[in-house]
């Protein structure tokens, strides 16, 4: 299978205005104010190429086929489809929709709609070419029956069709407007409708009344866009915003605001561990670099204090992770916690010793991503490298240039990370350490290894989900021994809601909220 890039395209530019005036809500228990960092960008599924506050709208504004199931999110339900089945050899989706639901401007959601919103999606959304592109053929076999086939088996293509990418628009709205126009005039069928958008001003969505899983509690929701992490604190605070969320990034509202925040009886924190890892990566692949002996990444991997950066930068609102699965996905090896390497300054002298490596002979350049956060978390492995005698100068760099330094192999360590946008191992495992994938994305630059390659691949096409889940296990164990890197921390999801705000449940892949069963009080 030929996996591509998934983080491959450009962000698609809002214009400046778009929609009518619109009157403001009379009840103010019945408008939810939520706080974002930035303008949204991808409004609908064909231009959406997983940027948080867009793909949330989505999920608001549309529906897909299939969804996690809250509030665990571990299992999949029927969204959009009553049931459906797969083929054995799971290169064949049947689906039986659900009937009587309505698009919001009217018109009728059916088999056609499915088959044009998915092949639409396939066609111009290069951000998904990897998985959508395993569609060879969409049948409407009737208005409420849709048969997909795949070019090959791939089990995780239900978690595809639930994410934003894979929701269903309406082909009246779409023939409307065009492309470009959908793209500022979304129509779905989901629980809210879009009604208006000013730039890095505010999304207003308003309650779909006729939603088929019946009418939300909430009236409205406004995005209101406050780029200034205090000033959003200061709002919610305040009461002048609802939800503030951290939407999978390293902070919303910087970590030393949380204790602050746990003390305020008008401030609820909601918190639930992530599928995200964020790592110190070897360049596995360069035979002239230092880290290409093992010797020297093991002692690299017991020269940090996990448990000192989890509560010295992060306060608590992050976890451990030991390797490359997060605890809390379905595949997770247990014995990865005891094969993951300990802080241990004594042992990382004694192996760079039993490599023969001076230590004030490396001298490498730790690249990391912008921000004082990041900056906090390179000072902090700089001190552990410095404490076994490691020079490390810190590296910021802008995300272009660091993503071309990283795929073109031009680095020794790194500070990366991966935010999968749906659930299941495939989206750590293969495109983080197949070898064919080293340099098509910040990944591990893994050398070639037949037989660890042709287990990524045999789980990522394995149908059943228990034999999967052993070959992962056993995939966890060769990529541990392998020390492809340092797993350093899994950023918590967290959302702080003004306390009269209830019913708000976190899902973890990918960390976007449902509002559909949310209510003020």
């Amino acid at each position: 299978m030929k996996l591509r890039n998934l983080l491959a395209g450009a962000a698609i530019a809002l214009p400046l205005m778009l929609g009518s005036a619109h009157a403001q809500s009379t009840d103010p228990l019945k408008t939810l104010i939520v706080a974002v960092p930035s303008d949204a960008v991808g409004l609908e599924p064909g231009a959406n190429k997983a940027e948080p506050i867009g793909s949330e709208v989505i999920l608001n504004v549309f529906d897909t086929l299939v969804a996690w199931t809250a509030p665990d999110f571990t299992q999949l339900e029927g969204r959009l489809v009553d049931s459906w089945t797969v083929s054995p050899d799971g290169t064949e989706f049947d689906f039986k929709l659900r009937e009587g639901i309505k698009f919001h401007d009217g018109t009728d959601f059916n088999a056609e709609a499915v088959k044009f919103s998915l092949e639409r999606t396939k066609a111009i959304n290069t951000y998904v070419e990897a998985t959508f592109g395993l569609i060879s053929e969409i049948t409407a076999v009737s208005p409420t029956e849709v048969k997909i086939k795949l070019s090959e088996p791939y089990p995780a293509f239900l978690s595809i069709l639930a994410q934003p990418q894979a929701a269903i628009v309406s082909p009246a709205a779409v023939e409307q407007f065009g492309d470009e126009g959908f793209a500022t005039n979304p129509v779905g069928t989901g629980p809210f409708k879009f009604a208006s958008y000013q730039a890095d001003t505010n999304i207003v969505l308003d309650a779909n009344p006729d939603y088929f899983r019946g009418a939300p509690t909430l009236e409205r929701i406004i995005y209101r866009v406050i780029p200034d992490a205090s000033t959003r604190r200061l709002e919610l605070e305040n009461g002048g915003v609802d939800v503030v969320q951290q939407q999978g990034q390293l902070s919303a509202i910087a970590a030393e605001d949380v204790a602050a925040l746990e003390a305020n009886p008008d401030v609820t924190i909601i918190e639930a561990p992530s599928q995200i890892i964020r790592q110190l990566e070897f360049n596995n692949n360069n035979p002239d670099s230092p880290v290409a002996d093992i010797k020297v990444r093991e002692a690299i991997v017991h020269a940090i204090d996990y448990d000192g950066l989890l509560q010295g930068v992060f306060g608590g609102t992050a976890e451990r992770v030991y390797g490359p699965l997060t605890t809390n996905s379905w595949a997770f090896n247990p014995k990865m916690e005891e094969l993951a390497p300990t802080y241990d300054p004594e042992m990382a002298r004694s192996l760079l010793a039993e490599a023969g490596v001076d230590p004030s002979s490396l001298d490498l350049t730790l690249y990391s991503f912008q921000g004082p956060l990041w900056g906090a978390v390179a000072t902090f492995v700089q001190a552990n490298l410095a404490d076994i005698g490691i020079n490390a100068t810190i590296a910021q760099t802008e995300f272009p240039a660091y993503r071309a330094l990283q795929t073109a192999g031009q680095f020794d360590v790194a500070l990366d990370g991966r935010q999968p946008w749906y659930n299941d191992p495939d989206a750590h495992i293969t495109i983080g350490y197949l070898s064919s994938l080293a340099d098509t994305a910040m990944t591990f630059r893994m050398p070639e290894d037949a037989e660890l390659d042709a287990l990524i691949l045999e789980a990522q096409q394995t149908v059943d989900q228990e034999e999967r889940k052993q070959l992962y296990f056993d995939i966890q164990e060769k990529i541990a021994a392998k020390v492809p890197g340092a797993y350093l921390f899994s950023p918590k999801l967290i959302v702080f809601t003004r306390a009269n705000v209830n019913g708000l449940v976190i899902n973890t892949a990918p960390p976007l909220n449902e509002y559909w069963g949310v209510s003020k009080e």
